[in-house]
């Protein structure tokens, strides 16, 4: 009970930091999938001062993007913190991840969702004008689903296995350096696509490893029952611990606005500490956003209570991004020509935003 009441007041503080700074100038190794997550709890949420004037701002959100990781972002919508920071905010689904990259650096949105992977990396290529200002989840949930048949402990027993790889060359190339890390020959390792193939199938034959993220995946797999483990890529190797999530935005209006700017990143905070209090209401505005998961409730919720102590995790501060791991990671994806040309290490990135 200690542990949860320090944990309410935690985020309580944060709430009403978060809130007054609104319109203020300033500066594993393997895990058994049936393991119980850890949850935060909160007390009231703060209220926060109306801003002078609403400025107006459209997000795009990468359709992409697993449904729970935006859960701070629809209750930052839904319990008034956007307007609260003086902002008037529109959401519009993008076609793609290089849609929502696209509108960003084209100006025609101020906001989007990104993975430090995807196109925002192929965006940094060619120099567009995106700029990450928060990360929305600290750690790399990204891993291989190992289900129990397998008797899998660690990577290098997965040469002549099987590897469920959804045909991109991402996760085949982390799937490729974990093997090589723990003295595998990657030479060895099987690649499966296996399009059109559910995720419970798949695993349930027992015969076929899947890479996919923790915190989706893996929550599928728990909630079907299946007897799985789950190997966290960057747990046997630290340069693929890249941001899953982003909050980017388009460089231009964050050197023409500000205020603005880092008033939205304050309203995200704020949505995603009422997420880590609140996984149970959220799984239901997730649910009610997105049609597709409308019966699925019980999962989006598992998926948050897990997501709860990850936002921060061991940051410094909500939001925070690592240079050092940022430029890790994009010397990996570098060397494995994973882009149409090289990234530009040490761009598209910053702290400024974050109060």
């Amino acid at each position: 009970m200690n542990r949860n009441r320090t944990a309410a007041a935690l985020l309580a503080a944060v709430m009403s930091l978060s809130a007054a700074a609104c319109g203020e100038e300033t500066a594993s190794s393997v895990i058994p999938l049936s393991a119980a997550p850890s949850r935060a709890v909160s007390s009231a949420v703060s209220a926060a001062p109306a801003a002078k004037s609403a400025v107006k701002v459209t997000f795009a959100l990468d359709p992409d993007t697993a449904a729970p990781l935006l859960g701070g972002l629809y209750t930052a919508e839904a319990e008034g913190y956007f307007s609260k920071c003086g902002l008037d905010v529109t959401f519009q689904t993008a076609t793609s991840a290089a849609d929502a990259a696209q509108l960003a650096a084209a100006g025609t949105v101020q906001f989007t969702t990104a993975g430090q992977s995807t196109a925002f990396a192929q965006a940094l290529t060619s120099d567009k004008p995106l700029t990450a200002v928060a990360a929305l989840l600290q750690h790399s949930d990204a891993g291989i689903l190992l289900p129990a048949p397998l008797k899998i402990t660690r990577p290098k027993q997965l040469e002549n296995v099987l590897c469920q790889t959804a045909g991109k060359s991402l996760p085949a190339a982390k799937l490729a350096t974990v093997v090589t890390a723990d003295g595998g020959n990657a030479a060895l390792l099987k690649a499966s696509a296996e399009a059109g193939t559910s995720l419970t199938a798949v695993l349930k034959a027992g015969t076929t490893a899947v890479c996919g993220s923790y915190s989706w995946d893996g929550m599928v797999s728990r909630q079907a029952g299946i007897s799985a483990n789950f190997l966290f890529f960057r747990d046997v190797s630290p340069e693929l611990d890249d941001y899953p999530l982003l909050l980017a935005a388009n460089s231009s209006f964050l050197k023409k606005q500000p205020q603005a700017a880092k008033d939205f990143v304050t309203a995200v905070k704020m949505g995603y500490a009422y997420a880590a209090a609140h996984p149970e209401n959220t799984a239901s505005l997730v649910c009610s956003k997105v049609p597709a998961l409308q019966n699925q409730k019980s999962l989006v919720q598992r998926s948050l209570i897990w997501l709860a102590g990850k936002y921060t995790d061991d940051a410094a501060r909500w939001g925070q991004l690592d240079t050092a791991r940022w430029n890790r990671f994009y010397t990996w994806m570098n060397q494995n020509k994973l882009t149409s040309k090289a990234i530009p290490l040490g761009t598209g990135v910053t702290n400024t935003y974050l109060q």
